[in-house]
């Protein structure tokens, strides 16, 4: 039998039309729906209130332009709900979760929900015919951008996947580990991956046009090391590029001589993008962590170039990742990543069990192991 597969991506189709495939719920969405065992795919968009719909003119739904993806959008009848941010989808997607595991269900298929939404609970009775896959995309009760109350509702759905899901996937053994016990049949651990595995190590050193020393991707907010940006601009470029979160940060890297912000982008983008700089950031504060892992050290390393962090992530390789808070001379680290950037060692050190790809397999194929 083929999967009949619901999602509620924390990142919906607005965002897809923003951005691309940029993050690990959109990474997930569109590497399924290549795989053979998939029959169709519904995405249901965060509904969107009549405020946003009028003022942010959110006149068309958005969809997704990937082949066995359908998307649901629809209009909240909740006038200002969405100025409650975050929190409203506590009250918003329960009537459209509900309505889809009742309507959505097929008898020809195994029916399988993957839940993103860190808030957001639903009835768990409607799960009957159901394989519920819950996915930590991070963990959300130490989110950096996330509000007390907002934790407060990530505790909630938690506990509510806790006792609920039946296949439960994080991105980090911590991830995993602190929002447990479970009482699901099986746990995993997929940390985010090479995405479009099929692009690894196309740029070239001959075809690079390295503009910058340095450079980072993703969006820009308070977790970012500003004292060592400041430090490593003293005598080297440095390019970020991602849209600004937090507008003090932003207001203080433009301060800082050496650094070039570039603002937001889309995702196929990125390769034009890594033509510029020659060695990867991930300037992270440590204790606003939130027990994630990096897609874009997998970004990096698909195009040969080697990365400077702040953090020992899953990967690690002094070949071409160095710790900036461990090393012993941070100034020979750098002028040794500056000299293997574009080297293909970098591409094809990527294990297979690191393409998403398998990833994907593996998850589809624990799921028939579920229902037998």
């Amino acid at each position: 039998m083929r999967v009949n597969l619901v999602i509620t991506p924390y990142r919906d189709a607005y965002f897809y039309h923003e951005y691309g495939s940029a993050v690990r719920d959109l990474q997930f969405l569109e590497t399924l729906a290549k795989l053979d065992d998939i029959e169709s795919i519904t995405v249901l968009n965060r509904p969107v209130s009549i405020l946003e719909r009028i003022l942010i003119k959110k006149t068309l739904p958005k969809s997704i332009n990937i082949p066995k993806v359908n998307v649901f959008d629809c209009t909240s009848g909740d006038l200002f709900g969405a100025i409650k941010g975050r929190s409203w989808a506590d009250d918003v997607y329960a009537k459209v979760i509900n309505n889809h595991l009742v309507n959505q269900k097929s008898v020809q298929c195994i029916n399988v929900f993957l839940d993103f939404l860190p808030i957001g609970t639903f009835n768990a009775a409607n799960l009957d015919g159901w394989v519920y896959w819950y996915d930590f995309i991070d963990n959300f009760k130490k989110h950096n951008r996330f509000t007390i109350k907002e934790k407060k509702l990530v505790e909630a759905k938690y506990n509510f996947v806790s006792k609920n899901a039946d296949f439960i996937s994080a991105v980090s053994n911590v991830c995993l580990d602190v929002n447990g016990p479970y009482l699901a049949q099986l746990k995993t651990v997929i940390t985010n991956k090479i995405f479009n595995s099929s692009t690894k190590g196309t740029l070239k050193p001959q075809n690079k046009v390295q503009k910058y020393d340095f450079g980072f991707i993703g969006f820009v907010t308070n977790k970012m090391d500003l004292g060592f940006i400041r430090l490593i601009a003293e005598q080297h470029s440095i390019a970020i590029f991602g849209q600004v979160m937090d507008k003090g940060i932003a207001k203080e890297l433009s301060k800082i001589n050496n650094v070039n912000l570039f603002g937001k982008f889309k995702y196929k983008d990125v390769a034009g993008i890594c033509l510029q700089f020659k060695v990867g950031l991930l300037p992270y504060l440590s204790e606003k962590s939130h027990d994630g892992s990096p897609l874009k050290l997998y970004e990096y390393m698909k195009y040969n170039i080697p990365c400077l962090t702040s953090i020992d992530y899953e990967i690690e390789d002094g070949r071409f990742i160095r710790n900036y808070n461990k090393t012993n001379d941070l100034h020979l680290d750098i002028r040794e990543l500056l000299a293997i950037s574009g080297n293909d060692l970098i591409s094809d050190a990527i294990k297979e069990e690191w393409k998403l790809e398998k990833s994907m397999v593996d998850a589809i194929k624990q799921i028939r192991d579920i229902i037998k």
